[in-house]
């Protein structure tokens, strides 16, 4: 038989046991909810690290391009006094090419595709290799446009007459 004191130390030793089963059962479950807390921690914080690192490559990208974005954007006309300069500039390229020419009707023109043009006419006339050359300037302008239509005539035998319409994008932001 069991004395007292034995079933005593038994009843005892079962509630600490089942005391500390509870706690460790209790510190294993808080473990695991911190150990997923801080994974979520951890991934937030990669996920941050490569927004920066991003930002940072993207902000040295940025700086790296400036030359060539101000490249890039000197081939569009972007205001009204850029159209202004275009129009003289093509005026300048006829002087120097010995042709003379007459602007027609420069008006701004909005494409299918969404992009505005500045839609120009020329008349240009001179002997007949001035004036294909003139064209063929034209055609290599440093700006993003394209010839939209030639029409070459003779007016006498040394003299050639040139109508030319000319589309030159306008630069645009959406």
């Amino acid at each position: 038989m069991i004395n007292a004191k034995t079933k005593r130390v038994a009843i005892i030793a079962a509630v600490l046991l089942v005391t500390m089963i509870a706690l460790v059962v209790f510190g294993v479950r808080t473990i695991i909810a911190a150990s997923k807390n801080l994974s979520e921690q951890i991934a937030a914080i990669e996920v941050d690290q490569s927004q920066q690192a991003a930002f940072a490559r993207l902000q040295k990208l940025v700086i790296e391009t400036e030359v060539e974005r101000e490249e890039l954007r000197s081939y569009y006309l972007s205001s009204q006094s850029d159209s202004i300069d275009f129009l003289n500039y093509i005026e300048q390229l006829a002087i120097d090419r010995g042709v003379e020419l007459e602007t027609l009707n420069p008006t701004e023109v909005e494409r299918l595709d969404g992009q505005t043009y500045l839609s120009v006419g020329y008349k240009i006339s001179g002997r007949l290799t001035q004036v294909e050359e003139f064209i063929q300037l034209l055609e290599t302008i440093p700006y993003v446009s394209q010839i939209v239509s030639v029409n070459l005539g003779r007016q006498s035998s040394v003299l050639w007459s040139a109508d030319v319409m000319i589309d030159v994008a306008v630069l645009t932001y959406e």
